[in-house]
């Protein structure tokens, strides 16, 4: 039996910046900064077996980050 993929959204606690990485992983890279990320160390902000739950959840969090939460609302609504 397949094992189904799970993902994640964890901030890299050296750049402050998100990003998705599959649970089963020990450890992965940022994309921004290229440090390691250790996921036993790493809070999980979400957890789902969907990557474009995780995909979401993440822009979600950009979004809000760069003071854009309202468009990237009316985005999904549209997009729908």
């Amino acid at each position: 039996m397949e094992q189904q993929k799970k993902y994640a959204v964890v901030i890299c606690k050296h750049c402050k910046k998100p990003k998705i990485t599959e649970t089963n992983q020990k450890t992965t890279t940022c994309p921004h900064c290229g440090k390691k990320i250790d996921l036993s160390k790493t809070m999980f902000i979400k957890q789902t077996n969907n990557l474009s739950e995780a995909q979401q959840a993440l822009g979600q969090i950009n979004a809000e980050n760069d003071d854009h939460l309202d468009e990237f609302k009316t985005f999904l609504k549209q997009s729908r």
